[in-house]
């Protein structure tokens, strides 16, 4: 799964260029370049997936191997000011809680060994904002690309209540994010279109032990003309 999620991060800039080349095609078939939505919304299902494993840090000797992975979901108000160019206000959510058991190491101060249940709580806002390209054509595909910069806020919650360990450990940052990333709607009416999209999302945490979090988010749902 990290692997193919590495290869997928690879291939956006491919990707991208591959978009970007239908959108320039399409651009030069658009018709009436008066009839566009002035406004859309859209509203879907999202999920996160993160390509490197580099586990959450609650401080010094005290470390998770987790992820901010999780399904949620996100919408999208897009301001269209001509048939080709908006500006898109974007926002998600999403959140993942895991039960396990398994061996918990805590170094504070000398480091101790034992075999509990545990729980991490995971949470990742992101608050987006930026362009929107658009390939308005003749046919019911669109595609798009867009180049979003905001914040992520990410939270972590660890909890663990056995005999050995008993600790409750918190974390949160808000820091800067972007959604470098595009897709495709399929209209379905005049006021409804089926939107599919998949971006490279990184978070650029101010922990220097983690590093910034290479995510891939991906959404589908339904856009409202």
């Amino acid at each position: 799964m990290k692997l193919a999620i590495k290869n997928l991060i690879s291939r956006l800039p491919f990707c991208a260029v591959l978009l970007m080349c239908s959108t320039a095609f399409a651009l030069a078939q658009s018709a009436n370049q008066d009839d566009y939505p002035k406004v859309e919304v859209f509203v879907g299902y999202s999920g996160l997936f993160e390509a490197n494993s580099r586990g959450i840090a609650f401080g010094p000797g005290r470390s998770v191997g987790g992820n901010y992975h999780g399904d949620g979901f996100e919408t999208s108000v897009i301001g269209n000011f001509n048939r080709n160019f908006g500006i898109k206000g974007d926002f998600s959510a999403h959140l993942k809680t895991d039960n396990e058991r398994g061996e918990l190491i805590n170094c504070t101060p000398t480091c101790t060994t034992a075999t509990q249940d545990f729980q991490l709580k995971t949470r990742l806002y992101n608050f987006l904002v930026g362009p929107e390209f658009k390939a308005r054509n003749s046919t019911r595909v669109t595609p798009f690309v867009y180049a979003l910069g905001g914040v992520a806020h990410t939270s972590a919650t660890f909890t663990t209540p056995g005999p050995t360990f008993n600790l409750l450990l918190k974390k949160s940052d808000t820091s800067f994010a972007m959604a470098l990333g595009g897709g495709l709607d399929i209209r379905a009416t005049k006021r409804l279109s089926f939107r599919g999209s998949m971006d490279y999302n990184p978070v650029f945490v101010k922990d220097s032990t983690s590093g910034t979090r290479d995510l891939v988010r991906i959404s589908f749902g339904v856009l409202i003309h």
